[in-house]
């Protein structure tokens, strides 16, 4: 039995360093674009590994080099990674702080506004076989950092995630938009419907007008 469990073990840390590489573009901060095969990375990811193609040697390259990549799956699907700062809320004070380091975030709505999500630490890793809790962020578009919106999982998120505190982060963020903190602010989110509730806010009330 050891043995097998052992064999498990193995196999799971073989398969973990031998993680798929994806067809990539990926944006360097300096403007260039790199085309080529690049692994997925962990919203704490350090360094990207990349490669121009299969027969290439494998490239680490820096995530503070890469403001974004974009991945497409075999089956077309194409994911959206940013490298940006999480502002986030103290649970207490309510006050905002921007982190001292970066993270990647899932980009799932960009337009005027842009919305990111992320696993809560050390949900998404791939040795993990815990349920990843989501948190989700918005911003105005082109800013270096994305706020905190609401937690998706779990029936803390009810209380803290989906509505007072998003509304507090939305006052917070969208100050010199006060028709997208009102129409925030007026409505009442429900965790399985809020994120398209915010998307709605944001075609209906475009570049803050």
């Amino acid at each position: 039995m050891k043995k097998l469990i052992l064999l498990a073990v193995l196999l799971l840390l073989s398969n973990i360093g031998h993680a798929k590489f994806y067809k990539a573009i990926i944006y360097m901060t300096n403007g260039s674009p790199k085309t080529g095969l690049a692994k997925l990375v962990e919203d704490d990811e350090s360094k990207v590994s990349f490669k121009v193609d299969d027969n290439a040697d494998t490239e680490k390259i820096s995530s503070i080099e890469i403001s974004k990549i974009v991945y497409t799956y075999e089956s077309g699907k194409i994911i959206t990674m940013e490298y940006l700062y999480l502002t986030g809320a103290n649970v207490f004070s309510g006050k905002l702080s921007k982190s001292k380091k970066k993270y990647w975030f899932n980009i799932i709505y960009d337009k005027e506004f842009k919305i990111g999500k992320r696993y809560d630490e050390g949900s998404n890793k791939t040795n993990n076989f815990r349920s990843a809790n989501s948190s989700y962020f918005f911003e105005k578009k082109g800013s270096d950092h994305l706020v905190f919106g609401y937690n998706s999982m779990g029936n803390v998120a009810r209380s803290y995630g989906t509505d007072a505190r998003m509304k507090k982060m939305a006052k917070e963020v969208f100050v010199d938009c006060p028709k997208i903190s009102e129409a925030i602010e007026k409505e009442t989110f429900t965790l399985d419907t809020v994120l398209n509730q915010i998307i709605e806010i944001f075609e209906k009330f475009k570049k803050c007008k």
